[in-house]
């Protein structure tokens, strides 16, 4: 396990996490934006925008803080805190934005430097001054990451003092009864907001280097807490300073007006000039970080190129591309349009962490465990908050960023990615399912209305499963489900009602290939599981199996039998279908021709016997499921239905096409439903029907006799079906 993992490495919260977030917020928007900020909008505008923007970054920041005490954080900061809460697809989704995002705040702090500099230099173009600095910090974080967080803490005392100069020239009132809190428009308010928004974002340059902190869990809740409270006060004091210096016209006008409040201009220039500089640096040095990781993690193309180090384990290719990719943005860009741009990523970024935390608490999983706990409602609003201000901001670019980001998702999720070291997305879909059964058992049976199939199939042999895989799966897909039982038998191998030429230790082999059975029904996105049960007797050890598996919250409601009802003794059969009436499950029992199997897959018959035409069809009827298994076997196969009666008498006839047509219009079945009455004696007109794909039979529970009759037909594929109490196709 490398030091990065462990997170026993030699920054304290203090170097790893308090300096970098307070040079990343204390920087280019302080010194060079709040004055336009503050004219703008006005002091209390500038005050509400200050605090909107804190109170997002501030939950964001204590939800970050509570799932890094909680999880071992590895390298890439917030995404490595994602990526083992929702996993790689979610947190690469994230990362790759965050990482950009991270990246374009180099080009924002090197423009404020560059700024501040052609303030002194005139003549020194602001193209230039970003290029040559850009190279500076570049060869800096390429040679050694120590040296750059050296310069930091040298930079950090300068900026301090820098601050005090600017206070005491300002001269900062005791009595704030006079200043003018006059809420103005003379820019856009959410403009302004989206400018000022990435000062606040310094904490994702504090958690950046979290792969080289000695003690994650306690330094990054320190560190960013009071990076964010102590820049927080300083920009509110800041915003009144200038209000009662200022009039709105000259805070609008003159960009470095800091300097001129100032007791020595001088210095508070090399002071902004150390801040703009010192803020890029810090995100220099994060931002390769984050891309490392995700190279790590086989998000991104070219791992290896990417995670290759050198010298002292410093992630010198990840700096190298983030170098070219911020040399054309540091051509072409401008500060003000960057920002806006960094915000959108940012922002995306805060509603993931504070949903992924806010879902741990309110499911309760017992692993989220955090030493520094906050309240629900935090993360609530700081997702919440984080996705208005987006489309408040602007609702185009909102979208494309959310539409960029799921893009990313779907990208990932066909890459199956490894899941080595786990996530907690299966705990959390898992309590969220556990919540929402305790929420069913005390709502009203909905049942009919709500189903859908999810059968149980009991196998001795899984060749049995793969001759009936095509009917299942029609059956099934889309939204079915289905649970195989693996029946492994000591004895009475000769009475099984399956592959009775296969020895004890064949059927042995058979069912170790249960789970290779089921990921092919995964495969074709039906949901499956399998269960293997030792029993000394099949019928009884079913009985016992279907009624034990019955009292599930997600219970199924088909037991499907594949195989020839000749394959059991009356007797047997017999004692299965009592025992699915008993326990209100419907019954299949598959009778596959050997030679037509299932034809063409074009052609569904379903027999209904004419004594239907004496009962009330809103009342009485025992062809439910049939129905609805006949509706979902055409739907895949894009075949036609067919429904088909036996009448005795001539005059009948017309009652029973009436019957059916109605059923059809009621039950909404496909309009290429046809309707075939037929007068005469049902097994002669079944004998004498066409050889079809498969024919469907509705039976109650006392017809055992006619299904052994039916299942005598040669060439047909027949389907029996037993209705439960759980369906309705009328519904």
């Amino acid at each position: 396990m490398t030091s990065s993992e462990t997170g026993s490495n030699q920054f304290n919260a203090f170097k790893g996490v308090f300096v970098p977030t307070f040079l990343s917020i204390i920087g280019v928007i302080l010194f060079l934006r709040l004055g336009y900020i503050v004219g703008g909008a006005g002091l209390l505008g500038a005050i509400i925008i200050i605090l909107i923007s804190v109170s997002v970054t501030l939950s964001t920041g204590l939800s970050l803080s509570s799932i890094a005490s909680n999880v071992r954080i590895g390298a890439g900061g917030a995404y490595s805190i994602i990526n083992k809460t929702l996993g790689l697809e979610i947190g690469g989704s994230i990362g790759i934005p965050l990482y950009l995002a991270q990246a374009f705040s180099v080009a924002l702090y090197i423009f404020g430097f560059a700024e501040t500099w052609q303030f002194v230099f005139p003549d020194h173009r602001i193209g230039s001054i970003a290029i040559i600095s850009f190279v500076f910090l570049f060869l800096l974080t390429f040679i050694s990451t120590k040296l750059a967080v050296k310069l930091q803490t040298f930079v950090f005392a300068i900026i301090l003092f820098a601050l005090g100069l600017i206070f005491i020239g300002g001269g900062f009132p005791l009595d704030l009864t006079d200043v003018s809190l006059e809420l103005t428009e003379r820019v856009e308010f959410w403009t302004l907001f989206a400018i000022f928004f990435p000062a606040v974002t310094g904490l994702m340059a504090g958690i950046g280097m979290s792969g080289e902190l000695s003690d994650p869990k306690r330094q990054i809740p320190k560190g960013i807490l009071w990076g964010l409270g102590i820049s927080t006060l300083i920009y509110l004091a800041m915003a009144i300073l200038l209000a009662i210096n200022f009039s709105a016209s000259e805070l609008i006008t003159n960009r470095l007006i800091l300097v001129d409040v100032s007791v020595f201009p001088e210095l508070v220039t090399v002071g902004i000039l150390a801040a703009t500089l010192s803020s890029a640096l810090t995100v220099m040095i994060a931002a390769p970080r984050v891309l490392e990781a995700l190279a790590q993690s086989g998000v991104l193309p070219g791992s290896k190129f990417l995670t290759a180090k050198e010298g002292e384990e410093e992630p010198r290719n990840a700096v190298l591309l983030t170098g070219l990719i911020l040399f054309p943005v540091i051509i072409m860009g401008s500060l003000d349009t960057v920002a806006q741009i960094l915000t959108m990523f940012f922002l995306i970024t805060y509603v993931t962490i504070n949903l992924s935390v806010f879902l741990e608490q309110f499911l309760g999983l017992r692993s989220f465990r955090p030493i520094f706990k906050v309240p629900k409602v935090i993360p609530m609003y700081g997702a919440a908050a984080s996705l208005i201000v987006m489309f408040l901001i602007n609702v185009y670019a909102s979208l494309i960023a959310i539409l960029f980001i799921t893009l990313i998702y779907i990208i990932l999720t066909k890459k199956s990615l490894p899941q080595e070291k786990g996530d907690v997305r299966s705990g959390v879909f898992r309590a969220f399912s556990e919540w929402a059964a305790e929420k069913t058992r005390h709502l009203p049976e909905s049942s009919l209305h709500i189903w859908k199939p999810n059968m149980v199939i009991p196998v001795l042999s899984t060749r049995t499963m793969v001759g009936n895989f095509p009917l299942i799966k029609s059956i099934a897909h889309p939204n079915g489900r289905m649970t195989v039982l693996g029946f492994k038998l000591s004895r009475n191998i000769k009475d099984n009602p399956e592959e009775k030429d296969l020895t004890e230790e064949e059927l042995s082999r058979e069912i170790r290939e249960l789970p290779n059975l089921v990921k092919k029904f995964e495969d074709e996105k039906i949901f499956a599981s399998y269960s293997t049960i030792q029993a000394a007797d099949y019928v009884n050890s079913l009985i016992v199996s279907i009624e034990a598996i019955q009292s599930q919250v997600f219970s199924p409601n088909i037991l499907f039998l594949p195989y020839k009802p000749s394959s059991l003794k009356p007797a047997d059969l017999q004692k299965i279908i009592d025992s699915s009436s008993r326990n209100n499950y419907g019954l299949a029992l598959f009778d596959r021709d050997e030679d037509i199997g299932l034809g063409t897959e074009e052609d569904i018959h379903v027999w209904i016997t004419s004594k239907v035409l004496k009962e009330d069809m809103f009342e009485q009827r025992h062809y439910d499921l049939a129905l609805l298994t006949a509706y979902s076997i055409e739907e895949n196969w894009q075949g036609s239905v067919s429904l088909w009666m036996c009448v005795r008498k001539e005059s009948e006839k017309k009652l029973a096409e009436k019957y059916l047509h109605k059923l059809i219009y009621e039950a909404r079945l496909p309009h290429n439903t046809k309707v075939k009455v037929v007068t005469g004696d049902f097994h002669t007109t079944l004998r004498d029907a066409p050889e079809g794909d498969i024919h469907i039979f509705p039976f109650e529970k006392h017809d055992i006799d006619s299904i052994y009759k039916i299942a005598e037909m040669e060439r047909k594929s027949n389907l029996f079906i037993l209705d439960s109490t759980k369906e309705s196709i009328l519904a």
